[in-house]
């Protein structure tokens, strides 16, 4: 029953997200108290409008100890609280902002839009030639790392380690630990070579802000480089491989996408509201509160399950339907209030980039076996996506597998045909 399921069962995500289970819970209220094998104690939230309002009043939901739900105690004091702008509240998180912001103008981001059409033309074209290959580790992982490493400060020859470094960041526990101290040691090194120099990278943005009186000290620097390049380098990635997957599963919405029955920048909504790369994001209450009619306590931790929020048929019609002309469409894939994703316009450029380059392609993918997913908690994403490529004149069906979830988040196999457009 999923009153017993454990949430942070890594294996309940073996096959993607477990959505079945979320919305038992949903149908019997929004917000659950649970107690996970390991010994985590949390509220988990799984409706639309309560996940909204703990995103929104910081006030209330703090971030300051912790986004992500810890397999342990919860109430732990979090390694960089208060020194990086995921895990600081209003005003110091407002201060950290401002000082990055200038690398997420219209501006900015229409000039890496720009490179983005070349970056994602040039991956595309490797995979034709090669005939096939992995989405993921060819394409989708390093295309938003790619688009950004200039801006991130990351020359090329750094990018394979700076991706692997912070892929192992969203995985659980000790591959985390172990990756965001990576992507840190790295900056840190950086931030030696560059003493005192601003420029037109992260670095040297955040030394200016330095510089123009924004007290930040060196390790705040460095935390506010691994929050930002890791969020720059998971979330688009993550975004992109689900989409894919999504419209080779949904062959109407993938036709209507390429004929141009369906506008780019709805499609993008629709998408990031079906991927939801973030599995969960954590507050704690600073004090008590009632959240859809549940006494929360102050210290309490409370997650609410994003791609759960997604599907609240309260909010979305049809929502387990992919609908790439949604409207409106106000998923929580990117957060809500102060702490809505900085890089929000830069995730949606760079999905609407790769989509109409796929779909302006003279060749079609196909999956070429099933998907492989991360199976953790903290992040859903595809760790792998075999895919052949099929020249327009050869195009034909092809067969897949499709894993659905059961009430027990156990797998149903089904090998549906997909037909490519």
């Amino acid at each position: 029953m999923p009153s017993t399921v454990d949430l942070l069962d890594s294996s309940l995500y073996a096959y993607g997200y477990p959505y079945e289970v979320w919305r038992t819970m949903r149908e019997a209220g929004p917000v659950h108290h649970r107690v996970a094998r390991t010994g985590s104690r949390f509220w988990a939230v799984v409706g639309h409008e309560a996940g909204r309002q703990v995103l929104t009043d910081w006030k209330v939901f703090t971030s300051t100890r912790g986004t992500t739900l810890r397999a342990d105690d919860n109430s732990a004091p979090y390694p960089g609280a208060g020194k990086m702008p995921v895990l600081t509240d209003p005003p110091r998180h407002t201060d950290l902002r401002r000082a990055v912001a200038r690398l997420f103008t219209p501006k900015a981001v229409r000039q890496l839009g720009a490179l983005a059409r070349e970056v994602a033309g040039s991956l595309l074209a490797e995979l034709r030639e090669r005939g096939g290959g992995d989405f993921v580790t060819e394409v989708a992982a390093r295309f938003p790392l790619l688009v950004q490493a200039e801006m991130l400060g990351i020359p090329p020859e750094d990018v394979p380690m700076v991706l692997h470094a912070t892929g192992r960041s969203v995985e659980d526990a000790d591959d985390a630990a172990a990756g965001h101290h990576e992507v840190m040691t790295y900056y840190l090194k950086a931030l030696g070579a560059r003493r005192g120099q601003a420029g037109p990278d992260l670095i040297g943005t955040l030394l200016a802000a330095r510089a123009g009186g924004l007290p930040l000290s060196d390790e705040e620097i460095v935390l506010t480089c691994d929050n930002i390049v890791v969020a720059a380098s998971q979330t688009a990635g993550h975004a992109a491989s689900g989409s894919l997957l999504a419209l080779l599963e949904h062959p109407a919405a993938w036709e209507a996408l390429r004929a141009g029955r369906v506008g780019a920048d709805t499609a993008v909504e629709e998408l990031l509201r079906w991927t939801a790369p973030a599995t969960h994001l954590m507050r704690t209450a600073v004090c008590d509160t009632d959240l859809a009619g549940t006494t929360i306590r102050a210290g309490d931790a409370v997650a609410v399950w994003i791609a759960a929020a997604n599907r609240d048929g309260a909010v979305f019609a049809r929502p387990d339907a992919l609908l790439l002309d949604r409207r409106p469409n106000p998923h929580l894939t990117l957060g809500a209030g102060m702490h809505f994703c900085l890089g929000a316009a830069l995730v949606r450029v760079l999905l609407r980039t790769l989509l109409e380059e796929l779909t302006r392609a003279d060749a079609s993918l196909a999956l070429a076996g099933p998907p492989g997913w991360q199976s953790t908690w903290v992040v859903n994403g595809l760790r792998s996506l075999p895919v052949t490529v099929v020249p327009a004149e050869k195009r034909a069906p092809r067969r897949t597998v499709v894993i659905h979830h059961g009430l027990d988040g156990a797998a149903r196999p089904g090998t549906p045909s997909v037909p490519l457009p």
